[in-house]
């Protein structure tokens, strides 16, 4: 009878025994490179926010802010007594500004400046969001428009109307989908990335029936496929 405890058996467990090592260290090799993959694509697409306040760390000026702390545009902290925000109610919200940098310019200049944005609202204050032909996703671009309804949001406990638009390409039934799904897809970023309550926010859907231009080119087109936000009862 053979002898199989000695070195002759100890070869013939080896290959097995490398072979799993070898196994192992394959996969352990795909993860890496799955991982790096995974990485490189978000570096490409130019969405990192280390610090998850809205704003990507390419234009962050503040990459390490507090968790839930309300920034400003460049991702810099903003305390809520410093916020002030054009927004009467029934309204478009409007852009927000620091309070402190109002007071110094004296209460009728304040006011003289508020008047100017009522004015203007409708134009290129208001605080729109804005998306591709025949898509209801927000485009990385978009989000510090977000950031600041949510800065809206953390300083005030007003209620949002979420009113979605299109341009005038398609039919009346599919562009009124349209843009629901685009007020839709605006509420789901700020309940389930921001946290903010469901109910806050409610939708309409307007479809074409109220441009901010003519739909005459692709650049006005480009303006009417939006999402505005009406300020409610507080």
């Amino acid at each position: 009878m053979t002898d199989m405890s000695g070195p002759r058996a100890f070869a013939h467990k080896m290959p097995i025994r490398s072979s799993s090592f070898a196994i192992k260290l394959s996969l352990g090799l795909i993860c890496v490179v799955c991982g790096l993959c995974i990485s490189g694509a978000a570096l490409a697409l130019g969405w990192i926010d280390s610090d998850l306040d809205g704003v990507p760390d390419s234009k962050d000026a503040c990459p390490h802010s507090r968790p839930n702390a309300v920034v400003d545009a460049k991702g810099c902290e903003i305390r809520r007594g410093e916020i002030a925000c054009i927004a009467p109610e029934g309204e478009l919200l409007s852009f927000c500004e620091p309070a402190a940098q109002k007071a110094q310019y004296g209460q009728a200049r304040q006011n003289k400046q508020d008047e100017q944005v009522k004015r203007s609202i409708g134009e290129s204050n208001v605080v729109r969001v804005y998306f591709a032909f025949a898509s209801a996703e927000v485009s990385i671009d978009q989000w510090p428009q977000l950031a600041k309804v949510r800065d809206f949001l953390s300083a005030s406990d007003a209620r949002l109307t979420l009113v979605g638009h299109t341009d005038n390409i398609g039919s009346e039934a599919v562009n009124l989908s349209l843009s629901r799904q685009r007020a839709e897809r605006v509420k789901q970023i700020f309940v389930q990335d921001y946290g903010v309550k469901a109910e806050r926010l409610s939708i309409v859907a307007k479809g074409a029936s109220q441009p901010v231009t003519d739909n005459f080119g692709p650049g006005e087109r480009a303006l009417n496929r939006r999402v505005e936000f009406i300020v409610e009862a507080r």
